[in-house]
């Protein structure tokens, strides 16, 4: 498939359909797009098309403040869009902080 293309993470509660346009919207004039996360990873990443750059992943720090960062500096070359920064859930304390804005009720652990 040619692109464009979008993966989104499944622990985003926060995101929206307007998001997914955005994006879209953005790899029109951009080679590629990122939703960052509040932690220092993303939560999205597209490309215009079929991938060029298929070392975008390379020596990306995973689950790390730096993960965005690595992945950028792997695509220097490129244009780069952003969409919305949201939260994503990594860790049970994660999702506590955003339980109450998702509107469920979290059990204190004993």
């Amino acid at each position: 498939m040619p692109g464009p293309l979008i993966i989104v993470g499944t622990d985003v509660p926060g995101i929206r359909p307007a998001h997914i346009a955005a994006a879209f919207k953005m790899l029109g004039s951009c080679d590629a797009v990122f939703g960052p996360a509040t932690d220092g990873g993303y939560w999205l990443v597209g490309q215009r098309r079929r991938p060029r750059n298929l070392e975008m992943f390379v020596n990306v720090r995973w689950s790390t403040p730096s993960a965005l960062a690595d992945t950028l500096q792997n695509l220097c070359c490129y244009r780069i869009g952003f969409v919305a920064t949201l939260s994503d859930v990594d860790t049970a304390d994660d999702w506590r902080k955003l339980a109450a804005w998702c509107g469920r009720r979290i059990l204190p652990t004993v």
